[in-house]
């Protein structure tokens, strides 16, 4: 069983790279693709932001988050999405059998309650469920979508002139959140015709701009108003409207020393360099995650991450 597994896990890989090298999988897809990362999603964000802020527009986001991703993965709507993206039927019949007649427990304390069936959602650990998830919410994403697996983000911007009247900017504004709204609403229909939900505490939106004049619109999604805050948090990041990212140094140095502090109420029981790989593992990576986009702010803001860093040293002690 297990060598038929990986045998049909070869063939679907196989075919999802054809998928790939004929673009038929979304270029907007971040998540569980080669070469992509986090990190490469983020710079493309935050470049298509700050250049229409550096040519005198504005650009607009709202971050979705789909409630129990992959739990909620429609059997039959991903089985007849197979078909359509030329997976052989004989291959589509094998991942059929795959997802049915499961069924799961729960056991606390050596009691286990009856067996429930699961009629929706792909297995979790399986090598399969990365790459049936990506073709499920492939026909998601658009020019003015992009996402990393279940996590997806609307975008729109304009760009304008320095000399561009007040009116001007009303009417580009008015037209922005316009051509949101349109996309927002493609995406509550494609969730209704794929019985996914949107987890709406988790929607967020964001205006990133360098004008002074109030922002008074507000994008909406499934008829509720999304407030537009002064920043949006983007895969473990805290981007602020103007793309400064001194709050989100400040965080990552909090977070960072009050896991230093751990390590230092523990350090007896290490030595040196132990305390230097636990210091590694659990603190330095989290200060240095995607560093690539605030590598660059004032040396000011970037001292409180030196400064655990000094703390580090003096508690690893070698």
């Amino acid at each position: 069983m297990c060598l038929l597994h990986n045998r049909t896990s070869i063939r679907l890989n196989y075919h999802l790279l054809l998928l790939l090298h004929y673009d038929l999988i979304s270029d907007r897809q971040y998540g569980f693709r080669k070469n992509r990362s986090t990190g490469d999603l983020l710079v493309y964000a935050t470049h298509t932001w700050g250049e229409a802020i550096e040519k005198h527009g504005e650009a607009l986001a709202v971050s979705l988050d789909i409630s129990k991703a992959f739990d909620r993965v429609w059997h039959g709507g991903l089985l007849s999405k197979l078909s359509a993206y030329g997976i052989p039927a004989g291959l589509c019949s094998w991942i059929s059998d795959f997802l049915r007649e499961r069924s799961f427990r729960v056991v606390v304390d050596g009691h286990s309650s009856d067996l429930m069936a699961v009629n929706a959602g792909v297995p979790q650990g399986s090598v399969l469920s990365a790459t049936l998830f990506l073709l499920h919410i492939n026909d998601l994403l658009n020019p003015n979508l992009f996402g990393y697996a279940d996590d997806s983000t609307v975008t729109e911007r304009y760009l304008s002139s320095p000399r561009a009247s007040a009116n001007d900017i009303l009417e580009h504004r008015e037209s922005l959140v316009e051509r949101i709204n349109l996309t927002l609403k493609e995406v509550s229909d494609w969730g209704d015709a794929n019985l996914v939900k949107f987890n709406a505490a988790k929607t967020q939106s964001c205006l990133f701009s360098a004008k002074k004049s109030p922002f008074t619109l507000a994008p909406t999604f499934r008829g509720v108003s999304v407030p537009i805050s002064d920043h949006i948090e983007l895969l473990g990041v805290n981007i602020s409207s103007n793309l400064n990212f001194g709050k989100c140094i400040e965080s990552k140095a909090k977070v960072a020393a009050k896991k230093l502090g751990i390590l230092n109420k523990v350090r007896r029981y290490f030595t040196p360099g132990q305390r230097l790989a636990l210091y590694q593992a659990q603190v330095r990576t989290s200060m240095e995650y995607c560093s690539h986009l605030w590598g660059g702010s004032a040396k000011y803001q970037l001292e409180a991450l030196d400064s655990v860093d000094r703390r580090a040293r003096r508690i690893i002690g070698d």
